[in-house]
């Protein structure tokens, strides 16, 4: 496999991810900031658009996410205002669409790209790409976090704290007591 391609399957992968997280989360979820500081899904998600832009950019393709940067750009803050943002849905509609693109281009571009240079702190292409998964994987998890606690989704019913044990012997007790037993 090339490594373009293996970017093409990593960022596939997020994009997957990232779907299932948000499914069914209502709108005003979106806007939920614990303890009135960090960043909003809302935000975390648009910023991740941008990011998306970003890569296809650098591969060479038109990211048309230039409207978005005066709300989700690093340093920007979240507004009180939720009418001033996107709907949530075109958001993920844009970030599905850049997600294709860049497959498309990751897919179809020649292994040589990686080792061009690159603007910015990044030196080649490569470099670059690196960093925009990882930028991008740390946002998802971040997301993930957000949406998982309990003003957000509200608490599980059953969590791994008070589950059943149902796991099979570790092999490394079956061992042991097959030890004792032989000095018992």
């Amino acid at each position: 496999m090339q490594a373009t391609s293996a970017f093409a399957e990593l960022l596939k992968f997020n994009i997957a991810y990232l779907i299932r997280t948000l499914e069914g989360l209502p709108k005003e979820k979106y806007f939920v900031r614990p303890e009135n500081r960090g960043n909003p899904v809302m935000w975390l998600l648009g910023h991740l658009v941008l990011n998306r832009g970003e890569i296809v950019e650098i591969l060479g393709g038109d990211p048309a996410t230039r409207d978005l940067g005066n709300l989700f750009a690093r340093g920007t803050r979240p507004l009180s205002d939720q009418s001033n943002y996107p709907e949530p849905d075109k958001l993920m509609k844009r970030y599905i669409r850049l997600a294709s693109i860049t497959d498309h281009l990751l897919k179809n571009c020649d292994q040589s790209l990686l080792d061009r240079p690159s603007w910015g702190q990044f030196e080649t292409v490569g470099q670059n790409l690196i960093y925009s998964y990882m930028h991008e994987t740390h946002h998802i998890g971040q997301i993930t976090y957000l949406v998982n606690l309990p003003s957000v989704r509200g608490p599980k019913k059953q969590t791994s704290f008070n589950k059943p044990e149902d796991r099979k012997t570790s092999t490394t007790k079956i061992v042991l007591e097959s030890i004792k037993s032989v000095f018992s």
